[in-house]
């Protein structure tokens, strides 16, 4: 009996992991019926498996709560069908929402609070493109529904957040040209070993299919400006050995950069759509293993947010590489992947938040 009620315990924990995972802090329009139908069986069977056991202390607190979660997932079911029933107007503006938080997320670890001069530039111009986007998506559907509440205020933050980034990218432009000649150079310097841990954290001994080329393309675009102001410092009386070490670092890290590039598009131009995506979905079990290993069910104290950041940004271009596959050709597994992707990706996002507040007491 004990083993037989611990599997039932075990089942009521991976339902409610799946979720928390899948449902909890998602918008309502967005999740799926019929997911939350096998959650509301599933826990239905536990119920009714347990309701057969002798009754202990244990069976029962067991039983309350698989109950109490039953209510939960039949309420929620109803929450979501009533949510559907706004139509798809409304499904995709709330879609679109959610890759934009995923934007203000990424706004908050790399930007918010750091240092200007030497913050990403690129990596900032195309968060700006992104939201631009997506804001030019929302429009129509903001005044097809204007009697919707909440689609203008989120409509608002967007616009709000755009002029933010572009406000922000005028301001780091002009920070990286203050101080004495030396001092800019050794800024570049840095704004350099930023691009090289990139391509650390991105590229370096990963598989060439599942990399994205216009990321690659942006650092080598980055490394490019850094040279040249590096170039600009020496012409104009600059007396620095190190400087002069420091371009010709960045001009064989942007050789080398150009060279993997082209590998990388000729690599994924032999093989199928279909297993790019396939492949796509093996990388991202991939970060969240990472994850796992790292932070699941750890004390948030103490825990590497570099290394969460990290996280995220690995899931988030692999979630943009995804929809941008899914553009070219509709297939149903990519379409799930990208689904449980992009939660996965609310998840860590929600969990780097928490920890920063965990390590601020």
């Amino acid at each position: 009996m004990a083993s037989t009620v611990e599997a039932l315990r075990s089942e009521v924990e991976d339902i409610s992991n799946t979720y928390e995972a899948r449902f909890a802090g998602h918008s309502r329009v967005t999740r799926d019926v019929g997911e939350m139908d096998e959650l509301v069986r599933r826990t239905r069977d536990v119920v009714g498996k347990l309701e057969a056991q002798p009754k202990s202390e244990e069976v029962t607190a067991l039983l309350g709560t698989a109950r109490d979660n039953l209510t939960l997932y039949q309420n929620e079911r109803e929450e979501i069908r009533k949510a559907k029933s706004s139509g798809p107007d409304l499904e995709e503006f709330a879609r679109l929402g959610a890759q934009a938080n995923f934007v203000f997320a990424r706004y908050r670890r790399h930007f918010a609070g750091k240092a200007r001069p030497t913050r990403d530039l690129g990596m900032l111009a195309e968060m700006i493109d992104d939201l631009q986007k997506l804001q030019q998506k929302m429009q129509p559907i903001a005044k097809r529904h204007s009697g919707v509440a909440g689609l203008g205020d989120d409509l608002e933050l967007v616009s709000n957040n755009i002029k933010l980034y572009v406000t922000e990218r005028g301001e780091i432009a002009d920070a990286r040209g203050s101080g004495s000649p030396d001092e800019q150079a050794d800024l570049l310097a840095e704004v350099a070993n930023g691009q090289f841990k990139l391509y650390q954290d991105h590229f370096a001994d990963k598989s060439r299919l599942t990399r994205r080329p216009q990321l690659l393309q942006r650092m080598v675009s980055n490394l490019e400006t850094v040279k040249d102001r590096m170039e600009g410092l020496r012409k104009a009386g600059l007396k620095s050995e190190v400087n002069v070490k420091n371009i010709e670092i960045v001009d064989s890290n942007v050789k080398l950069y150009r060279t993997e590039l082209a590998e990388i598009k000729k690599a994924r131009a032999a093989v199928k759509l279909a297993d790019l995506m396939s492949n796509l979905g093996g990388a991202a079990n991939d970060v969240m293993e990472e994850y796992r290993n790292n932070f699941a069910g750890k004390p948030r104290k103490g825990r590497d947010l570099d290394l969460l950041s990290k996280l995220c940004d690995q899931l988030g271009e692999i979630s943009r590489q995804m929809a941008d596959l899914g553009r070219a050709e509709v297939v149903d597994f990519n379409l799930k992947n990208q689904a449980i992707v992009n939660d996965n990706l609310v998840m860590l996002e929600n969990e780097y938040d928490e920890i920063v507040k965990a390590n601020a007491s």
